[in-house]
């Protein structure tokens, strides 16, 4: 194998486990334990015990007959994958105009379980700036993108989420109440728009707002931030820029405001419906 700067954290067993992958999905026919460890030359001992792992994690499935298939698991978290792709490549004009009309450096983030990490950043002309990269993870509960993410999932998900990353105070203006962080929930989907104040970081302040996809499922959030004393500037025109840069997106996606609407009329949250306005 070619050799390079990450080479001290080859791990073999990873390697082997993706050759697995590769040759389940080389036909659709099912393969044995002894076909895989002759295919591979793999001895039978690491053959069981990769195959049982995935089978375990849910990435195979077995037959009757001891075969082993590709589960819809590897194709859901590929979906999973082009639909983010796809979503960075809708956005990065977006974002562009979002930062050449408001000065700010501009972002699209989506929800990786606990946290949001940020999968496209536009920089900005100023000074000071965010210190935001594709690939960063953040809280949920302090971030503007955070918080619009989270206004969108059920009760129990919030309540899920906060148990399992907790509330972390960042600043003395983080919100570290559930009830409270819920109360939050309720107003950013009444006005359609989330703002972290100062709350990550003191003196930093981000707008963001949702985007949905065809089914009316918030899918990311398009944001802008910079210091406190520019977006307090422009606050409102900052707001009307993401939410509308916002809104394109989704409507790139295939959003309809009546696929929201009847999502959010049968939750009793009318109110999230002005997030189109």
């Amino acid at each position: 194998m070619p050799k390079g700067p990450s080479d001290n954290y080859f791990v073999p067993a990873v390697e082997k486990a993706f050759a697995v992958l590769e040759l389940l999905a080389t036909d659709n026919r099912g393969y044995g334990l002894s076909e895989v460890s002759r295919s591979l030359s793999l001895p039978v001992s690491t053959a069981k015990s990769l195959l049982s792992t995935m089978l375990r994690c849910g990435y195979l499935n077995r037959d009757d007959h001891r075969r082993y298939f590709l589960s819809m698991k590897l194709i859901t978290t590929a979906s999973r994958a082009l639909n983010q792709i796809e979503l960075r490549q809708i956005a990065h004009e977006e974002l562009e105009e979002l930062t050449k009309a408001t000065g700010l450096a501009s972002a699209l983030s989506v929800r990786d379980g606990d946290h949001l990490v940020y999968i496209e950043k536009i920089e900005s002309a100023g000074h000071i700036m965010p210190v935001v990269y594709v690939g960063k993870t953040m809280p949920l509960h302090s971030t503007a993108t955070g918080k619009v993410l989270l206004a969108y999932l059920r009760d129990d998900q919030v309540e899920a989420i906060a148990s399992s990353a907790g509330l972390l105070a960042y600043t003395e203006h983080t919100i570290t109440s559930l009830p409270l962080l819920k109360k939050e929930l309720e107003r950013v989907r009444t006005q359609g728009y989330s703002m972290d104040n100062e709350e990550t970081a003191l003196g930093l302040v981000g707008i963001a707002a949702a985007v949905f996809d065809h089914n009316g499922n918030a899918v990311g959030a398009a944001s802008a931030g910079g210091t406190s004393a520019e977006v307090q500037q422009e606050i409102s025109a900052i707001i009307t820029q993401v939410k509308s840069v916002a809104l394109r997106i989704s409507k790139r996606l295939g959003y309809q405001d009546t696929v929201v609407a009847r999502s959010y009329r049968s939750k009793g949250r009318q109110a999230a419906l002005r997030q189109i306005s």
